[in-house]
């Protein structure tokens, strides 16, 4: 008995593009394109004329709605639909947001033929696809975030004389100076450090002054 084929769309505002990749996909016998779209009206049509596929093939860049806004929206109303985004950007930034937008899938457009219609019959059978470069960019992004929402929750515990004084150390400024800035002792200024480093888990002044800096707070003071 023959298998069911695969229903797919082809999102991609590149006409020359979507229709080889169509015929590509067609070719083998395996898949049945019910649409192709230019970008975010045409999938909508295609959708309330067409049914609903197993997966759309979609672009990350393109006039109107991006690929990524068009993946969250697919996801709220259809989220069975798997997305895999088929595009020329391989930076961890658009990774990672498409997969936080909800595709199960990122495959750049210099892969093979045969790469895509593995990718997409994977996809429709329910697995999560990500070749080995881009998984690792993706969590190198996880982890980038990661580290920075937990330097922002240090730098959160940090009270407004703590991140007062955090600032001006960010400068460069001795303890003295920033006594004298801020009308307290200097041995005052030393138990503010110390509770700096403490909470923010550093061990002196440049990797506290760094921490600020990353995350926005220094060199306004």
């Amino acid at each position: 008995m023959a298998r069911e084929k695969v229903k797919l769309v082809i999102v991609d505002d590149h006409p020359v593009f979507r229709d080889g990749l169509r015929q590509c996909l067609e070719a083998g016998g395996r898949f049945q394109v019910l649409a192709t779209a230019g970008g975010g009206e045409e999938l909508w049509r295609a959708l309330r004329a067409h049914g609903r596929p197993q997966v759309v093939l979609m672009d990350v860049e393109m006039p109107g709605d991006s690929g990524i806004e068009l993946t969250q929206a697919l996801r709220e109303k259809v989220p069975e639909v798997r997305v895999v985004m088929l595009t020329a950007y391989a930076d961890p930034e658009r990774v990672f947001a498409a997969l936080k937008a909800g595709a199960v899938g990122y495959l750049l457009k210099n892969v093979s033929p045969d790469e895509i219609r593995a990718t997409v019959e994977r996809a429709a059978g329910g697995e999560p696809i990500l070749s080995a470069d881009i998984a690792a960019r993706v969590l190198r992004e996880f982890e980038r975030e990661r580290v920075e929402q937990r330097d922002r929750k240090q730098l959160a515990d940090l009270t407004p004389r703590e991140e007062e004084i955090l600032k001006l150390l960010a400068t460069g400024e001795s303890n003295r100076e920033i006594g004298k800035r801020l009308f307290i002792s200097e041995q005052t200024v030393k138990n503010h450090v110390a509770s700096i480093f403490r909470k923010l888990h550093v061990n002196d002044r440049t990797k506290a002054a760094l921490l600020a800096v990353k995350l926005g707070l220094g060199g306004d003071g």
